[in-house]
């Protein structure tokens, strides 16, 4: 664990200058970001009350600009694979890579934090990678988000891009399907809740260590 980014080399990815304090100052503190982050906070708070957390370290990966890391029964480790959102970031330890190559021993965690990452990766194989990955350093809970494709969130986004809107990139799945890529990273759910059933994308969960 290293308090200061890592080199780029190890995490080439770079967005614009300035989206990281952006990303930090507008997206979720202002419009509709502003309720999306209440709705989040509340629900990864319940689930943590839930939980059976153990003494330790955790993990927030991606961390972003470190938004929801204070909502952790421990100070975390945050890693992203922006060097910029890594840098502003604030966490005492602090390390730049990606959430599916993980620099750290395993069982090195409490528990992880792992939001608003899977509904950018594309293929079931490349979940259960960045999962399993979580889970090996990982002995205690994990909290993940997705994406779930029985939403009307969902389905405004697919009728958009019938008509030729840009693709955002955003992929959801069935609630089926994450329960299944779980099961293959050696993960159960214990918990979970959505944000806005049927109307809003994102589901959080509990998960924990089969």
């Amino acid at each position: 664990m290293a308090s200061e980014p890592s080199t780029p080399h190890e995490s080439p990815y770079v967005r614009e200058l300035g989206y990281a304090a952006r990303y930090r100052d507008v997206r979720f503190r202002t419009g509709t970001g502003a309720a999306t982050h209440g709705r989040e906070s509340s629900a990864i708070s319940e689930l943590l009350e839930i939980a059976t957390v153990p003494a330790g370290p955790w993990l927030d990966a991606p961390c972003g600009a470190g938004r929801l890391s204070g909502l952790l029964p421990e100070t975390p480790v945050q890693v992203d694979r922006d060097p910029e959102m890594v840098a502003i970031s604030g966490a005492p330890e602090r390390v730049c890579a990606r959430a599916s190559e993980l620099p750290f021993r395993d069982d090195t965690f409490a528990g992880a934090l792992t939001m608003r990452l899977l509904h950018h990766v594309r293929t079931s194989d490349e979940r259960v990678r960045i999962l399993s990955e979580i889970r090996r350093v990982t002995r205690g809970p994990v909290v993940a988000s997705f994406f779930h494709a029985v939403s009307l969130q969902h389905a405004r986004r697919t009728v958009r891009r019938w008509f030729g809107r840009r693709n955002t990139g955003r992929c959801a799945v069935t609630w089926r399907q994450f329960r299944a890529d779980l099961d293959a990273a050696g993960l159960r759910p214990v918990a979970w809740r959505a944000m806005r059933r049927f109307v809003s994308e994102q589901w959080i969960v509990l998960a924990e260590r089969r």
